[in-house]
């Protein structure tokens, strides 16, 4: 009974501390970029950093509200300021060390709404599928729509059949541990998760929802990263829908090197790597870096109001999907 206590009273003081230590490391990725920031205020100036600032932190106020949408598809919607509490502050764990307290702890503040273990675990994949299909419809538009992949294929021609050689030799290597890695635990467990997902019955009329807004926020958060670049003086020369391609292309980059907290530095250098055939690469560095001390300074911002309220709000359940139903009375 004293280690149960032990444990529930390190959990509530854990849970009070950490956004704090994620706090203090995003401060401490954003000091190295503080001459980055500098630069970027004495080039651009406020008037010009003003709208691409009032972009980021609108970003993150309606994406961190988007998660409600994403519970109320799965029968268990909540307000949108819970969500925009829960979201911001779990996410910014990211930041930590190892890569699952930002979903580990968004988790348990979804359980201590009310909501069952089931649907909150679910309710992350769900989002995590929402969000990448989002920004892989923005990285499509925006490089076919702006020319940018003709160009960046004109530009980089000789790479292209080594690349094709590494993807194919990639995937081979991935066919031939298929068979190996399915055998692993955790990659049974992860299956299972899918399967459960594709078997869930959503409401989608708010998943079509939380999609279409996902969307509209991807699209102006490359209209920031445009902002700045015409700020730069690169107005003429980059089109805002190469800049949003650009923009979605190192975003997913950057998600899915996972291994690096918060994506820093790949995100960075892929966005760079896209605008490099319409803009000199060094400007191009600068820009993807400056656009990203940005976000992290919004970041902050968004999140600084929330580290002093904890409040709570219960969940309105309705009829939950009939895969989550049978889960329960399991």
């Amino acid at each position: 009974m004293g280690i149960k206590k032990f444990w529930a009273k390190f959990f509530i003081v854990f849970r009070f501390v950490a956004p704090w230590l994620a706090v203090a490391c995003v401060v401490l990725a954003l000091l190295p970029r503080s001459g980055d920031l500098r630069q970027c205020i004495q080039r651009l100036g406020y008037p010009s950093l003003a709208p691409a600032f009032a972009l980021c932190l609108g970003y993150w106020f309606f994406n961190a509200g988007v998660w409600s949408w994403i519970l109320e598809s799965l029968g268990y919607p909540i307000a949108y300021l819970t969500s925009v509490r829960v979201f911001l502050t779990s996410e910014s764990m990211r930041w930590l060390p190892g890569g699952v307290w930002k979903f580990a702890s968004r988790v348990v503040a979804a359980q201590n709404l009310g909501i069952p273990f089931s649907v909150a675990s679910l309710s992350l994949p769900v989002e995590l599928a929402t969000v990448v299909v989002s920004w892989i419809t923005v990285a499509l538009a925006g490089i076919l729509f702006s020319g940018l992949a003709g160009r960046f294929a004109a530009a980089y021609s000789n790479w292209l059949l080594p690349a094709a050689g590494v993807i194919l030799a990639g995937s081979l290597i991935v066919g031939l541990a298929s068979p190996g890695l399915s055998r692993q635990a955790w990659v049974r467990a992860k299956l299972q998760q899918l399967r459960a997902m594709l078997q869930v019955k959503p409401n989608f009329r708010a998943l079509i929802k939380a999609e279409l807004m996902y969307i509209g926020l991807n699209l102006l958060h490359g209209v920031g990263l445009w902002l700045m670049l015409a700020g730069m003086g690169y107005q003429q020369t980059v089109s805002p829908a190469a800049a949003i391609g650009a923009n979605a292309v190192g975003w997913l980059v950057g998600f899915f090197a996972m291994v690096i907290p918060g994506g820093m530095g790949v995100r960075e250098t892929a966005t760079a790597f896209l605008l490099s055939p319409v803009m000199p690469w060094q400007e191009a560095a600068l820009a993807a870096v400056l656009w990203r001390s940005l976000q992290i300074v919004a970041e902050l911002v968004s999140l600084a109001p929330w580290l002093f309220i904890r409040g709570r709000a219960e969940p309105m359940p309705v009829a939950p999907p009939p895969m989550l139903e049978q889960e329960e009375s399991l």
